[in-house]
């Protein structure tokens, strides 16, 4: 089996979700990204999503490092990849760009396997800890409270996380809205906040040290800049709560100084920045640290297949659980309060071609292909 070319299709679609990160303001904000699709000569097709949207990057790295290629050797392609990037740094769009081809690639490893990724990788038990996430979304207390009340009774929530930053008050009150929802499924709820990487270190021990006056909290993700691993360290040692960071980290080997200096108590894994052969490495890294792992979101809560595989991790993030609308379908469930993988070959997730040809005002058949 050889890879033949790479098809990508931007996107966009309208979402009804309101955009109320605590660090912007309110309005209506759409879904963009990227559709790739890895073709090979055998038929099958591997599948990503990215919010990368540069198809000249998908398909000059295909050309000149994939195409010919078993896509089945997806470690050493995609350490071909990295090293063919070494030189211009690999952040940015080349980031964005190895991380989905990675994804394509495993996607395709797994359907040439004729079974799901989870077993691709080695796992025996598909299903990760879910918290749900995107609560900061609800604009009101009253819409928080009914719309976290019904998810946790729904789907079996036991954590949320919150971003927080704008409104001191209005934080320890919704917290304590979510808090009570998730009571309902376990007596200990696991409570998460996101700070947005937007305070000190100064600034953020203070803030945080006034919540924990209130809350329990499992962990403060990002409370400064992702690469200041020093003041990730003086954060994490001056509040009770875990600090957690990672999500926005470009390579692997970006975790190396905060893992030297001790600086976070959660890693954060991201396969849309580290792809699914660097998320594992940095998963094994942080075992050897004796450090959990937290999975971040992911299209059609993918990561549920990494997470069955990981050695310490502890939870997954899902925003949405049921996957209504959009451009595919996925076949991961949340239930009980645990994302399960199911047995579609490869990571489930399915492309709905009529969605796609509208969402990308486009005939999704005539797309570009390497």
């Amino acid at each position: 089996m050889k890879i033949t070319g790479v098809k990508t299709t931007l996107f966009r679609t309208a979402s009804e979700q309101r955009d109320r990160n605590a660090r912007g303001s309110a309005g209506t904000s759409p879904s963009h990204g990227c559709v790739i699709e890895l073709g090979t000569d055998a038929g099958f097709v591997g599948v990503a999503i990215s919010s990368v949207a540069a198809p000249a990057q998908f398909k000059q790295i295909t050309d000149e490092l994939l195409t010919g290629e078993d896509p089945r050797c997806v470690t050493g392609l995609w350490q071909r990849m990295v090293s063919a990037s070494y030189r211009g740094g690999p952040g940015g769009f080349v980031k964005g760009a190895i991380a989905a081809l990675d994804v394509a690639l495993w996607d395709l490893k797994a359907k040439a396997n004729q079974e799901p990724l989870w077993k691709t990788l080695g796992g025996a038990r598909p299903r990760v800890n879910a918290y749900v996430s995107g609560l900061d979304a609800q604009a009101t207390d009253a819409a928080l409270q009914v719309a976290v009340s019904a998810l946790a009774r729904k789907f079996g929530f036991r954590g949320g996380k919150l971003a927080v930053g704008l409104d001191p008050d209005a934080d320890l009150r919704r917290l304590g809205i979510i808090r009570q929802a998730l009571l309902a499924n376990t007596a200990e709820p696991e409570l998460m906040i996101d700070a947005g990487q937007y305070d000190s270190p100064k600034q953020a021990i203070r803030k945080v040290r006034e919540i924990e006056k209130h809350v329990d909290l499992t962990w403060v993700e990002a409370p400064v800049r992702c690469w200041d691993f020093l003041g990730l360290k003086r954060v994490s040692s001056s509040i009770r709560s875990a600090v957690c960071a990672g999500e926005s980290m470009d390579a692997a080997s970006d975790f190396l100084p905060h893992f030297h200096c001790h600086a976070l108590d959660v890693v954060q894994v991201d396969a849309a920045s580290v792809g699914i052969t660097g998320a594992l490495q940095i998963a094994d890294t942080a075992f050897g640290f004796e450090l959990p792992v937290t999975l971040s979101r992911s299209p059609g809560n993918m990561h549920a297949h990494l997470g069955a595989v990981m050695p310490y991790c502890m939870s997954m993030e899902v925003v949405d659980p049921v996957l209504l609308g959009g451009v595919f379908t996925g076949d991961v469930r949340i239930e009980g309060g645990w994302a399960v993988a199911g047995d579609r070959p490869g990571h489930g997730l399915v492309i709905d071609q009529q969605a796609l040809a509208k969402a990308s005002g486009t005939d999704a058949a005539a797309g570009r292909v390497a």
